[in-house]
């Protein structure tokens, strides 16, 4: 299936979508869009908050994005995030990663990995989807958790037995959805 509403953004947020493709083209990454944004386009919601998944080094596409624009990032060292920042955008970049617990709440340990594991440590199988933004397939929906079926019968589904015991903020999170 793929997200036809991602043709539909505004021209500035494609534009910086298409950028973003290009740039993880010459890194010889694949690239994602990741998040409640593709949970949105599915719903007909507005969203155009950025949440971007490479599947390679993220921080080589923050710099090369920051770059291109000229805009300032911040680093989130422990997670191998960043965050961009220019003209009005906020565009979170983080490498595909696995996270592990050592205790119920902590922050987590985390190592680089793929698309699949990443989407598996989120919150909800509704929120586990995402959209590619590379040559090939743009706009396909990646879906490995059902979380789109979940999302037309209306259920709040986890992904793991620990989700919970791994960050009890999703519960409130839960009741929000």
């Amino acid at each position: 299936m793929f997200i036809k509403k991602i043709e539909k953004l505004p021209p500035g947020v494609k534009n910086v979508l298409k950028r973003v493709s290009i740039i993880s083209r010459r890194l010889d990454s694949p690239v994602y869009l990741v998040g409640g944004i593709v949970r949105d386009f599915i719903l007909g919601r507005d969203n155009c908050d950025l949440d971007i998944v490479i599947e390679g080094d993220g921080l080589k596409l923050t710099h090369a994005l920051s770059d291109y624009y000229k805009a300032d990032f911040r680093r989130h060292h422990a997670f191998g995030t960043a965050t961009v920042y220019f003209k009005g955008f906020k565009i979170d970049i983080a490498t595909a990663r696995k996270e592990t617990y050592v205790l119920p709440g902590a922050l987590p340990q985390v190592k680089r990995s793929n698309l699949k594991d990443d989407l598996l440590r989120r919150d909800f199988s509704i929120n586990a989807m995402a959209v590619s933004l590379n040559r090939a397939d743009y706009g396909r929906l990646v879906d490995y958790y059902g979380g789109y079926t979940d999302l037309k019968k209306k259920i709040i589904r986890i992904l793991h037995d620990g989700s919970f015991r791994d960050d009890p903020t999703r519960i409130f999170r839960a009741i929000r959805f």
